[in-house]
């Protein structure tokens, strides 16, 4: 990103600063993150650092280099074979690749093509040289059966924090507004796509414990005991399930525009809410992007013991916020959250012989988080 560019894209306000770290995800103090460590990302936000984010997708570039070093092996998916990435073809390409891009910077790829050779030791040093004449991060890819230069970088987003959208507020509200606040947030999470908390991949667990909570907490009292039980049937098949699933369906009004216009309140508290609902309307037009479109995991490996957290578990539509069943996903996230790291959100850029542009990045993910902060804070604090 040049530096005018980076300019656009301005912090947080003091306020927003505050709001953020009220609600980082702090958790109980069973569900603390106090001693979250961020994975080693190596180059982050906008300035590239010394060390290259190269990930162990990559490891056949991290190590030192012999004249008999093996060439890199993908398992194919299709069918289940070993493919040699390392092969004269694919230097060809990634030099073709380098020099294109070279080219759009005004500059000389200084790189000496000689053919023949070890493919992977003309790779491991084009990918050096590259690594030096590009002010992104860069990685290797695979797709469709080639090697990628990737340049990337990660955009300004607070970690690690859960925007989770409530929908049980809206019960609280005149029926008028909360039809507005209810189309505002089945709008918002389409044009994102967001997942539900019944969609996340620790749901299952949290149900497991509801309905097994007296054998887990032996100190739970008959009432804790059942009052559990009835939650999680109210997520499986009860007045929980049905909110959730009524947020993907028909709209709550004609026209959600019309309807913030027409709406009539003197109430301070609904006025700031409308006030957020319009700010989070400019994110979501026909050309705003989609959160999901920024998810990059720059240091994939192909066998893990821990995968890394998604952003479609970061930002999701739930029922409360705050119940045992939001509190005990939560928990399952913190324990992931000990073990790797976050996905947040990364303009990428595969370069190919035909590259007709630079990288360039938006700020969209830092001004959707600085509204998300707002808008879920306010939520937590008037409603």
């Amino acid at each position: 990103m040049d530096k005018k560019k980076k300019e656009n894209i301005t912090p947080f306000t003091p306020d927003q600063q505050a709001l953020l770290e009220k609600y980082l995800v702090t958790g109980t103090a069973d569900y603390s993150l106090s001693k979250f460590v961020p994975h080693p990302k190596g180059n982050l936000g906008t300035e590239k650092k010394d060390t290259s984010a190269t990930g162990k997708h990559n490891a056949f570039l991290t190590g030192r280099i012999t004249p008999l070093a093996p060439d890199y092996w993908h398992q194919d998916m299709d069918n289940d074979s070993p493919v040699n990435l390392t092969t004269p073809e694919n230097f060809d390409y990634l030099y073709r690749s380098a020099s294109r891009y070279a080219e759009l910077m005004g500059i000389k790829l200084p790189f000496r093509y000689r053919k023949g050779g070890c493919p992977r030791l003309n790779i491991t040093e084009l990918y050096r040289v590259m690594e030096e004449c590009v002010p992104e991060c860069i990685n290797l890819e695979k797709k469709d059966g080639r090697l990628h230069f990737c340049l990337f970088r990660h955009h300004d987003w607070p970690e690690p924090t859960l925007f989770w959208i409530p929908v049980d507020f809206t019960e609280r509200l005149s029926a008028s507004l909360k039809n507005i606040v209810r189309e505002f947030i089945r709008l918002f999470v389409r044009h994102h796509r967001l997942y539900d908390i019944t969609e996340t991949f620790c749901y299952d667990f949290a149900i497991e414990e509801l309905e097994d909570w007296g054998n887990r907490d032996s100190d739970a009292s008959p009432k804790e005991v059942r009052a559990n039980k009835r939650l999680a049937d109210s997520y499986q098949s009860g007045k929980r399930m049905k909110a959730l699933r009524r947020m993907s369906g028909k709209p709550f009004c004609k026209s959600l525009e019309e309807a913030v216009r027409n709406y009539r309140t003197k109430k301070e508290k609904e006025l700031k809410l409308l006030e957020l609902i319009e700010d989070g309307m400019a994110l979501i037009t026909p050309e705003s992007p989609v959160l999901t479109g920024y998810q990059y995991d720059w240091a994939y490996e192909e066998e893990c013991d821990f995968p890394p957290v998604g952003m479609e578990s970061q930002v999701i539509l739930v029922y409360s916020a705050d119940d045992t069943l939001a509190e005990c996903v939560k928990g399952y996230m913190n324990s992931d959250y000990q073990e790797t790291y976050a996905l947040t959100p990364v303009t990428y850029k595969l370069l190919t012989p035909e590259t007709d542009s630079l990288f360039q990045m938006d700020d969209y993910p830092e001004r959707l988080s600085r509204w998300l902060v707002c808008f879920t804070g306010y939520i937590d604090d008037n409603f």
